[in-house]
């Protein structure tokens, strides 16, 4: 749990209001209330936002699975924006697909708060261990 803890911890996390959050089923995923600041010049979240919520809650699963001793970061991240988001919260929740020895890949579903599915993501984490003063 130190890994999320540390995760939610983060500027990004606070700048952006972002928190970690549970669904029915159990899996932990990333909750963030859309404000104003975050629309584009048409009225709905901004995509980078909504790509942001995606490496986040990817964070989140990988972060779960290596333990204390390691950190993940992004490799490689893809997007696709199914509908628009106009003020409504965002949830994202992602499954792991491959848990490498290096690299992690999954998927992500990216949810507004009445339960519409607004985009899917996928994403490739790289593992790194620890060096012993971050421990």
């Amino acid at each position: 749990m130190a890994n999320l803890e540390a995760l939610g911890s983060s500027n990004i996390w606070k700048y952006l209001g972002m928190t970690i959050v549970t669904n029915e089923q159990g899996k932990k995923g990333v909750k963030i209330t859309t404000t104003d600041k975050f629309k584009q010049a048409h009225g709905s979240v901004h995509g980078g936002i909504i790509a942001t919520v995606i490496d986040t809650a990817m964070g989140v699963a990988v972060n779960e699975a290596i333990g204390p001793d390691h950190y993940a970061v992004t490799v490689e991240l893809k997007v696709n924006y199914l509908l628009p988001v106009v003020d409504l919260d965002i949830y994202a929740y992602a499954s792991l697909v491959k848990e490498g020895k290096r690299l992690f890949m999954g998927t992500v579903n990216v949810y507004d708060e009445d339960g519409n599915l607004v985009a899917i993501g996928s994403a490739t984490f790289s593992m790194i261990t620890r060096r012993k003063e971050q421990l």
